[in-house]
This record gives structure tokens, C-alpha cells and sequence, in this order.
């Protein structure tokens, strides 16, 4: 079996959604399968690079998607990579239509900074209606709220704070592994809050006003 991750982030390396979906990636390299990364945003640079896309997704008994909600939806260059991938199994293209030789699973894991995981079930959603319109069997999503609180770091070497989510990650993986879709407990264990409210929104509060210091920003007055 191969897995294909396709991170959506922006940021690329340097990035929350690679650190969930690089840890779902390593645990199932880990159980046997043959994995492959690609960046949304990369892709869209060159003909070569879209190309090796399509090709790694054809493979894939897995496709992967990881990244953060943007303005309650999918950030814009993993939408394109995502349209111009729906265009290429629909034969849009002018190359041979979906269905393949074999069924591939769509899953996704989305990340916000707010502080309520409610906020990415429209994302989920979304990927849920893409894994549809594109002949992707839908093999369930992962929402975390919090997710300025996971950092850049591998997963390995992340804190007791973050258990819950690597736990859901260990299940998924192995669940994914053995043919099975991401599991509800896995996805309710992602969805647990990472801290108190409070204390999210003291950090979250902290970090823009420390981020406008080293800015130069000033609070605009107010007219009088």
C-alpha cells in the first residue's frame, strides 16, 4: 500500500498542518506502506511538478490532506491543487478518466487557531464533498481546534499538552494501516481542547500584542 500526503499549509515545512500530517505519515510508514509529501503550493509552480502530483495520486491507495482553515474554508492554493487534481481524475485534462485499477481513500486533517474545533466542521465537510465529486472513497477527517498551540515541531517531541492529539493520530494510522477508515473515537480524541479557554485565549492575547511590539504597530486612536 502507498500513502500520499498532500500538505495545504501555506507556510509548507514550517507548518502546523505538516507537523499533524507528517507524524500520520511516519506512523504509517512505520506499519508497512510506502509513503510519498507534496505541497499544495508547490505544485502549482511548474507543468513537471503538477504532473508528479497526478502520478503520486494515481499510486496512492491513500491521499492524505492536511492544512488550516483560512476564513472558514480551505486555504486558496490547496484549492486549486485540489481542482486541478478533481479535473485530472474526471479526464477534464484530456488523459484517462477515474475510476482507476483500485479504490483510494481521501482523508483530511484540519487545524484552526480558534479556540473551538467546531469551527472546522465546514472544512471537513468540504473534503467530505470533494472525496465524492472527485471518486475518492471518504475515509473520515480529523479537526483540532487550538492548533497554534502544536508549533513546528515533530509530534515525538511534543509535550503531555498534545497527547490526546498524537494518541488520535497513533489510532488513525493504524486503523488506516490495516484498511479501515479513521475512526469517531480518534476523531473525538482530536477534538478535545488542548488547555482551558482561558488560558488559549491569555496565550493567543499575549502573542499578538508581543507581535505588535516587534512590528513597530500602534492601536489606532480613536477619532474624537
Amino acid at each position: 500500500m502507498k500513502a500520499l500526503l498532500i500538505v495545504g499549509s501555506p507556510r509548507g515545512q514550517a507548518s502546523a498542518s505538516r507537523a499533524l500530517g507528517g507524524y500520520l505519515l511516519r506512523r504509517l510508514r512505520a506499519s508497512g506502506l510506502d509513503v510519498e509529501e507534496a505541497a499544495a503550493g508547490a505544485v502549482l509552480g511548474s507543468p513537471e511538478r503538477r504532473h508528479a502530483l497526478y502520478k503520486a495520486s494515481d499510486e496512492a491507495d491513500i491521499v492524505i490532506v492536511s492544512f488550516p482553515l483560512y476564513v472558514d474554508q480551505l486555504p486558496a492554493p490547496l484549492v486549486q491543487a485540489l481542482e486541478l487534481l478533481a479535473e485530472r481524475r474526471r479526464g477534464a485534462m484530456g488523459l484517462t478518466p477515474w475510476p482507476g485499477p483500485f479504490e483510494q481513500k481521501l482523508a483530511a486533517i484540519v487545524q484552526s487557531g480558534f479556540p473551538e474545533t467546531s469551527q472546522n466542521l465546514v472544512a471537513v465537510d468540504i473534503m467530505r464533498q470533494f472525496a465524492k465529486e472527485a471518486g475518492f472513497r471518504w475515509a473520515g477527517g480529523l479537526a483540532l481546534g487550538m492548533g497554534g498551540a502544536v508549533g513546528r515541531r515533530p509530534l515525538e517531541k511534543a509535550g503531555g499538552r498534545l497527547r490526546n492529539v498524537v494518541k488520535a493520530l497513533d489510532i488513525a494510522a493504524a486503523s488506516l494501516a490495516a484498511g479501515g477508515d479513521i475512526p469517531d473515537g480518534a476523531a473525538a480524541l482530536m477534538a478535545r481542547p488542548l488547555m482551558p479557554f482561558w488560558l488559549y485565549r491569555a496565550a493567543a492575547t499575549w502573542g499578538f500584542r508581543r507581535r505588535i511590539r516587534k512590528n513597530g504597530a500602534r492601536t489606532p486612536r480613536r477619532p474624537t
